[in-house]
């Protein structure tokens, strides 16, 4: 395998802020019981299993004969064995790969599935997530948006722990402040109040400027909540799509290094192992976008291709697949770059 990144030179801003909104919108646009069911799906998973399974029978549904025939049954590895009175193979190799299957002609393959996700935005997208959930609670049930002059509240939160001792007088110095500035708002030119205003001293309101980098106004002239009116603003920031290639790349060189499948085939008696890289909800919801209008899942996958650049080491085959309901993709990138689904 060999490091291959791609320039992105060519992108104007405008270009990455269109694919940004555009993956807002997406997710957006996806039916709120779809949001609940996927998410419930995969915070379900226990020790990862259940997950592994979802995406291998999703992976499945869509390519059939990813292996060249079709696929006679399959399990986790965790219930490979004992579900068929077989003795493991010694550890470690007991629990690899992730998924055993047999194929109608009697080859035992095995397929390792690895997310392709960026877990340190993850990591800061649910502390981010947790901040704004405990100071949601300390608010309370929101009541209508009562106020003359204001649409919209966003609370720029700290990264500081909230201690609950704080909650009612944090939710009285916030109204209090949204009363002031509310009155205050006439009182500014013209043109001022059509803008969205700040505030970021907060020396009447303390616990405010204790959790709070800054509280911004949004003029009821553009537009008015009436429900979850006091929000947070769109965690979103500058970035450049090679971040998530970035991630693929590493993906893919580590495990293309990774002796820990050296004697897989040997020790646990399969015929072939195959590596399966999925792109899931979890990623299209915290990670920053690989796509730009001219950059999508056929050109990732090519890129992919180009980074193994003829050598899987351990792999007979890798697959890259996109996993979201109605949009799954999927490509084999090695040894071969082709679709793997029938248009």
């Amino acid at each position: 395998m060999r490091s291959n990144t791609i320039d992105f030179s060519k992108q104007t801003t405008e270009d990455i802020f269109r694919a940004k909104m555009e993956r807002q919108q997406r997710l957006a646009s996806l039916p709120f019981e779809k949001k609940i069911e996927i998410v419930n799906k995969l915070r379900a998973a226990v020790a990862g299993v259940q997950r592994e399974k979802l995406i291998f029978e999703s992976f499945l549904n869509v390519c059939p004969e990813f292996a060249g025939e079709r696929i006679k049954e399959w399990d986790v590895v965790d219930k490979w064995y004992p579900n068929r009175a077989l003795a493991p193979p010694p550890k470690p190799f007991d629990k690899r790969p992730d998924i055993m299957a047999l194929t109608v002609s009697g080859k035992r393959i095995g397929i390792e599935l690895k997310g392709w996700v960026n877990q340190e935005q993850i990591a800061e997208a649910r502390e981010r997530e947790r901040i704004q959930d405990i100071i949601l609670n300390a608010i309370g049930k929101q009541p209508p948006n009562e106020t003359e002059n204001i649409g919209y509240v966003w609370l720029s939160p700290k990264h500081v722990r909230f201690d609950v001792r704080d909650a009612a007088d944090f939710r009285d110095q916030l109204f209090r402040l949204i009363a002031k500035v509310d009155n205050d708002w006439t009182r500014k030119p013209g043109f001022e109040q059509m803008c969205v205003g700040d505030v970021d001293r907060f020396e009447e309101f303390p616990l405010l400027g204790k959790y709070l980098h800054r509280v911004r106004f949004r003029p009821a002239t553009r537009s008015r909540g009436t429900v979850r009116w006091i929000r947070f603003p769109d965690a979103s920031r500058h970035y450049s799509p090679s971040e998530m290639l970035e991630t693929l790349e590493s993906l893919l060189l580590s495990h293309g290094r990774d002796d820990r499948y050296k004697d897989l085939k040997a020790q646990a008696g399969l015929d072939k192992v195959f590596l399966l890289i999925h792109y899931d909800f979890k990623a299209f919801a915290y990670n920053t976008p690989y796509k730009t209008p001219d950059f999508g899942f056929e050109e990732a996958a090519t890129f992919a291709s180009q980074v193994v650049d003829g050598d899987a080491n351990s792999f007979d085959r890798i697959f890259l697949f996109h996993f979201l309901p109605g949009e799954e993709a999927a490509y084999e990138i090695f040894p071969d770059l082709k679709s793997l689904l029938k248009r």
